[in-house]
């Protein structure tokens, strides 16, 4: 059965308050993943399968999340993120029914192609060519 499989080296991952920020470091884009796009993030960074989560999904949810976790399965391949492995050996790591969460909510992933137009929007990220980066205010 084939597995997800995240390039660990070049994209890395952090949870943030319910949220998870994914930073591609090879081509510097960022990507946010909000509600129901989080929760399957972590369900394909554990290795699952497509076959496990949308089970899951179908018998939790129905078919209309089932629907949107497809798209954004499928979304997460178009962009690089992911890859599927069919040639995964050992076990899966499936989950229990009951750790799912009562709602799984939007499939909300946005993209940032270019970090460095977000860190410069961030006043704490001020430079000084003189002193260097960061520069804090102190003289």
């Amino acid at each position: 059965m084939a597995r997800f499989e995240v390039d660990g080296a070049r994209f890395l991952s952090d949870p943030l308050d319910g949220e998870i920020i994914v930073m591609d470091m090879l081509q510097g884009r960022l990507f946010l993943l909000e509600e129901g796009a989080a929760i399957l993030w972590e369900r394909v960074l554990r290795g699952q399968s497509r076959e496990a989560i949308m089970a899951a999904i179908q018998s939790g949810y129905g078919s209309a999340e089932h629907t949107a976790a497809e798209t954004f399965l499928n979304r997460l391949l178009a962009l690089g993120l992911v890859t599927e492995d069919p040639s995964a050996d050992g076990p899966l790591q499936e989950d229990a029914p009951d750790s799912w969460p009562p709602v799984l909510g939007e499939m909300r992933l946005t993209e940032y192609d270019d970090m460095t137009n977000i860190i410069t929007m961030d006043p704490i990220h001020d430079v000084d060519p003189k002193r260097g980066w960061p520069f804090d205010g102190r003289d």
